[in-house]
């Protein structure tokens, strides 16, 4: 027969559905369940998207900053071209005024 002493000694060296039920607990506690997963996944891509659309739009507004500033570079270098242009003239025309005057 068994008696109190055997079991108190069985509960410490065994599990009792206590114990089973708070271990269990723990796991649930520590390990996410496929709708668990699949909500956060969800929650990630959107969250990737939303980042991404962000980013496409800061590349497309540098882009066109850039763009700008270098149209504004071409009109800049095409009107220092045309002042060349007058200013080479210029020399020839005081050279010719110098030796009619000397």
């Amino acid at each position: 027969m068994i008696t109190d002493a055997d079991i108190k000694k069985m509960k410490r060296v065994f599990a009792t559905k206590e114990d089973l039920r708070n271990l269990s607990n723990k796991f649930e506690a520590k390990f996410a369940t496929k709708d668990q997963l699949s909500d956060t996944t969800k929650e990630l891509v959107d969250l990737i998207y939303s980042v991404r659309s962000e980013l496409k739009g800061d590349l497309v507004n540098f882009k066109d900053s850039i763009l700008s500033e270098i149209i504004k570079l071409r009109e800049d270098i095409t009107v220092v071209i045309g002042y060349s242009d007058r200013i080479e003239d210029h020399d020839k025309r005081i050279e010719k005024l110098e030796t009619i005057v000397c």
